[in-house]
């Protein structure tokens, strides 16, 4: 399963990239760290699972909802942020992110998920 971590911090992305592989996840792990880059990544790895920040340089992960929506791309998307209330939730899943976590509260619920696709 491939896997694209689109993230700005790149302490967050080695933190999920190293608790993804201890939780036994295989596959390929790519990072993108803004949106332009996030959507090339989409283009060029086909990700099945997307965890995507809100806040990146060159837009918000808005903007990737909106380009896999209209580009009809099939990915299981995990929005993982700081901006966790109930208006950004609520834009979010209605752009067609599938899961939105917490990243101060629900960080380790993006891992189990995560895990719980292999099995």
């Amino acid at each position: 399963m491939n896997i694209l971590l689109a993230e700005d911090s790149e302490l967050i992305r080695e933190n999920l990239k190293k608790l993804l592989r201890q939780r036994t996840v295989e596959g390929t792990i790519s990072e993108s760290f803004d949106v332009a880059s996030t959507i090339h990544m989409i283009e060029s790895a086909s990700p099945q699972v997307l965890i995507l920040d809100m806040q990146m340089p060159g837009g918000s992960g808005l903007d990737v909802l909106s380009y896999i929506s209209e580009a009809q791309k099939n990915i299981l998307v995990m929005v993982l942020t700081n901006h966790s209330t109930n208006y950004y939730r609520d834009r979010c899943l209605s752009a067609g992110a599938d899961h939105f976590f917490d990243k101060s509260e629900e960080f380790m619920k993006v891992i189990e998920l995560c895990s719980s696709l292999y099995i």
